[in-house]
């Protein structure tokens, strides 16, 4: 499963990764050139700014996975 993302700001990316690193799945970070891990802090600040996908692996629950994303809206919604 697969969801477009982009990260707007340094705050963003600290929040997401701190989200990711609380999953008891793996999520991934996709760009036209590979796949970055989501709860790496390193990896998440060179795709600042840069249209990405959020990956998760065939075996992650979609339940969960989706239950992530909506966090993830939640916190989109209150920085802006």
């Amino acid at each position: 499963m697969t969801i477009p993302y982009k990260f707007n700001s340094q705050e963003d990316i600290y929040k997401f990764c701190n989200l990711a690193c609380r999953e008891d799945f793996n999520i991934y970070v996709s760009t036209n050139t590979g796949m970055l891990n989501a709860k790496s802090l390193l990896a998440l600040y060179t795709v600042l700014g840069k249209d990405i996908n959020l990956v998760a692996p065939d075996h992650a629950d979609n339940f969960k996975f989706r239950k992530f994303i909506k966090k993830i809206a939640k916190l989109k919604k209150q920085n802006k």
